[in-house]
């Protein structure tokens, strides 16, 4: 049913009564909020309504009297009145024709007034643009070291770019505001589409709050999640049902895994198709290891089959976590698995060795992500004898798609930069995002009365490798790091072999997923919420990329740690000794607190960690020769 304009009128002053009725009841960051803030809201509120009723009435006069005249017989014939006789402005009750400048002074009077507000609020607003608009050639965008993602009139110093809005394209001249005198020119392309690609206005982001106290309980104290190791293992014990079918394993799933991805390599789609139905009859998101497995492979093929690997892929992407839902994650990862944990106590207790009483400490970070690794070390370097150190961190990411590709790396800064404020630590941070085989040695800005370390913990398998070019990425990334000269090259790789030859590489990929769910399912309750992030969002975009991908869009590329060991070799690093008092300590916090199925091992000076006797893991330390 349709609403009138005075229905409209008293629902929303209902609604504003209710707004001042819960302003006044409610308080803002501990303050309560004035009374001369809710009656300015409730004028600006009320001003809106008032705007929104007049712009309906000056519709209803605003319909021209050709379209009444036109319309009126037919109303006539049917004995009913024109809706325009019932809602019009009049000032008596009798039908009067439709209102024009000589039908009574007094209502032209009254439809100027209506006209002169809406005239002097538009004149208003292109004035308070004007203002705005006035200024462009002071506006200015950070993007620090971006410049590759965004070619562009630069400053002398690299690190502005300027904003230019009175960009004009010579041959297509599609709308564009002039900052001066706010005219548009306009051409016979389709306006929308063009104007919407390609001025683009950024959405205001808000972002969650930097700290509260499960970011510091999980971030600053690195022995907190000891406790929830225990809880999860004592949930897991109590679980037989679980631990049962934890082993169970359906005879053909291999078999059938196998098959399909023969006829997905000879494009057979008939039976192809046929046999991902067989296999989805039987896998399931919410089963046991195994049908879990199977339900990601089953996609995967199916992906390849389809040829839309590198659109789910980018769909998985473009997939946006909250902040709380990553910091989840990663607890989970800290408290069911030792990877996580042990590699961050590995790094920080080797920083520290190698800063001893320097005064300058520069960390560049290839693969930051959200940082969660650093607030521990900020800590520690705060409880230092002598005062902190000053601590700057160079970001480092891939640049993601959409408005804003630097939004993780700035985001990350600013967490830290909260975290060393909260802990007395002078800090700077740097941000890039970009391709890494792109980053030129000036963007990283080393000062030279600085300890540089350089870290980087399982992102280089995303990395092209040879099959990518002669100078593959792997290698330019190497040589960078080498022209660096930093004081340490901390990494751990991610231990996995995958060949170029799809049937092999399936196969490849069923293990290591076969091993990656066999641990979650060994661990983890199957209900739990962030198991089902882990596996539907972040192994299953994995898997895509890794079985439904080639070329440029194949991403995931690992490569065993024998393989890394030869290759930096070949870059001029050469490899450090594992200090005994940190991998001690490593090792016993790895028997102490997990499952007996993880183990860790040495070789060489490689520090391994893995799962049911396959390594996944592996930290080693490197200086340029």
């Amino acid at each position: 049913m349709e609403s009138t304009s005075s229905d409209i009128v008293l629902d929303n002053e209902d609604a504003l009564q209710s707004i001042s009725d819960h302003s006044l009841d409610n308080n803002f960051c501990g303050n309560e909020i004035s009374n001369s803030t809710i009656d300015a809201t409730l004028k600006y509120l009320s001003k809106i309504l008032l705007e929104e009723e007049i712009y309906e009435k000056d519709i209803v006069h605003n319909e021209g009297p050709d379209l009444w005249a036109m319309e009126k017989p037919f109303y006539d014939i049917l004995g009913q009145e024109h809706p325009l006789l019932l809602n019009k402005l009049s000032l008596s009750d009798q039908p009067q024709a439709y209102p024009t400048c000589t039908d009574s002074p007094l209502q032209y009077q009254i439809d100027s007034s209506f006209r002169s507000i809406a005239v002097a609020e538009f004149n208003q607003g292109d004035d308070e643009g004007n203002i705005l608009l006035s200024n462009t050639e002071k506006m200015a965008i950070n993007f620090e070291a971006n410049k590759n993602l965004f070619p562009s009139e630069q400053r002398e110093n690299g690190d502005w770019v300027m904003a230019n809005l009175d960009h004009e394209d010579n041959e297509n001249e599609i709308a564009v505001i002039n900052g001066s005198s706010g005219k548009r020119k306009t051409s016979i392309e389709d306006l929308d589409l063009v104007e919407g690609c390609n001025y683009k206005i950024p959405v205001p982001y808000i972002e969650e709050p930097t700290t509260d106290t499960a970011f510091d309980e999980v971030l600053l104290y690195p022995d907190f999640y000891t406790k929830d190791v225990i809880k999860l293992r004592e949930i897991m014990q109590t679980s037989t049902q679980s631990e049962k079918q934890n082993h169970q394993k359906l005879p053909d799933f291999e078999d059938l895994l196998v098959r399909c991805s023969r006829l997905v390599a000879a494009n057979d789609r008939q039976n192809a198709e046929e046999l991902i139905k067989e296999i989805r009859k039987q896998s399931s998101p919410d089963g046991n290891a195994n049908q879990r497995v199977a339900d990601v492979l089953a996609d995967a093929l199916e992906n390849r089959l389809t040829g839309t690997g590198s659109e789910s892929y980018k769909r998985f992407v473009r997939k946006q976590f909250s902040t709380t839902d990553n910091l989840k994650v990663h607890h989970l990862y800290m408290t069911a698995a030792p990877f996580t944990g042990i590699s961050i106590n590995f790094v920080n207790q080797t920083i520290l060795k190698a800063v001893n009483k320097a005064s300058k400490l520069h960390i560049i970070d290839f693969g930051i992500n959200f940082g969660f690794h650093w607030p521990s070390l900020i800590q520690v370097l705060s409880n230092e004898k002598g005062g902190a150190i000053k601590l700057r961190i160079t970001g480092i990411e891939f640049a993601q798609p959409g408005f804003r590709p630097a939004k993780l790396v700035e985001e990350t800064g600013h967490r830290l930069k909260e975290y060393a404020r909260m802990c007395n630590v002078p800090f700077e941070y740097h941000g890039i995002a970009s391709q890494w085989e792109t980053i030129a040695l000036r963007d990283l800005r080393i000062e030279k009365d600085e300890v540089l370390i350089v870290h980087s913990m399982y992102r280089f398998r995303q990395l092209g490798d040879e099959t990518t070019g002669l100078d593959c990425p792997r290698d330019q990334v190497l040589k960078l790091i080498r022209r660096i000269r930093p004081r340490i090259f901390i990494y751990g790789v991610f231990n996995w072999r995958l060949s170029p030859f799809f049937i092999t590489r399936f196969k490849q990929a069923m293990s290591l997923y076969e091993t990656m769910f066999d641990l979650l399912d060994s661990l983890v309750p199957r209900d739990n919420k962030v198991r089902q992030i882990i596996e539907r969002d972040m192994l299953a975009r994995d898997a895509t990329n890794l079985i439904a991908c080639e070329g440029s869009t194949w991403i995931e590329r690992p490569e065993t740690y024998k393989q890394w060991h030869q290759r930096t070799l070949r870059a001029g690093f050469e490899q450090l000794p594992l200090d005994p008092t940190i991998v001690k300590k490593c090792k016993e916090t790895l028997r102490k607190f997990y499952d007996k199925r993880f183990f860790e091992e040495e070789d060489g000076d490689w520090f391994l960690m893995g799962w049911r006797g396959r390594i996944l893991y592996g930290l080693s330390t490197w200086k340029p020769k």
